[in-house]
């Protein structure tokens, strides 16, 4: 066979062993429609939730297993939120997520945000991706309930009338320079009781509408590994 047909030959064989692998499928953890939650993203918005809160991992196994069971719980809760976003069209520009990130940074001293991001394992990408969600989600709440929580004089002099059964120097007082809260700040409360009263009908429906499919196979390894990794750090901590 000539050299040529010898080295076209060879070239139109597979690599063997040099081939690039496909690369693993995400382990979907949760979902809901095409809104999905891997494995790996739940541990990235849970190092998150852990750098935001100071809620690190304890030594308590049982502890342990009820944050991130709620943990999951709240994330369920965010699919479903994030869906009915997706459906309504709303979205966060790079921009506002721009400004909302240098605003956040601002609050930390010199390269401390940085530091802390770094000690977390959590990218900024990561970061700029939960904060991302956490807008949408206000937006969403804004859209649905505070602009649907309106307050009418009625709710103030109700609000005010039970301010006085419960203090009854309160109008006294009011007289002088006394703490009775200023009009602002009563329509303010009165409107987060009222968003806090329509949360719970208002998530409950949507979940009918958007169900999420949670993995427990899934989920319960998670949770073994997180109790493996308890019992771990406490055995290291022992004398």
């Amino acid at each position: 066979m000539p050299a040529v047909a010898c080295l076209l030959l060879w070239l139109s064989l597979p690599l063997q062993g040099c081939q690039q692998q496909p690369a693993p499928r995400p382990l979907v953890l949760m979902k809901t429609g095409e809104q999905v939650i891997t494995v790996d993203e739940y541990r990235r918005d849970l190092n998150i939730y852990r750098m935001a809160t100071g809620a690190g991992a304890g030594d308590d196994p049982a502890a342990e297993h009820e944050i991130q069971l709620r943990f999951a719980q709240q994330l369920a809760d965010q699919l479903v939120l994030l869906a009915h976003a997706r459906a309504l069209g709303i979205e966060i520009t790079d921009r506002e997520l721009d400004e909302e990130l240098q605003a956040l940074q601002r609050d930390y001293p010199d390269d401390v945000f940085e530091q802390l991001l770094l000690e977390n394992a959590i990218t900024l990408e990561e970061w700029r991706t939960t904060l991302r969600i956490r807008l949408t989600i206000e937006r969403l709440i804004q859209k649905e309930l505070e602009t649907n929580s309106r307050i009418s004089e009625d709710d103030v002099a109700q609000f005010m009338t039970g301010l006085q059964d419960s203090d009854p120097n309160t109008g006294a007082e009011a007289e002088s320079d006394s703490a009775v809260p200023s009009d602002k700040a009563i329509v303010d409360q009165l409107r987060r009781t009222k968003m806090e009263n329509a949360y719970d009908e208002w998530i409950a429906a949507l979940k009918v509408k958007y169900p999420v499919e949670i993995n427990q196979k899934v989920l319960k390894e998670i949770l073994a590994d997180s109790a493996r990794g308890d019992e771990s750090r406490t055995a290291e901590d022992r004398p």
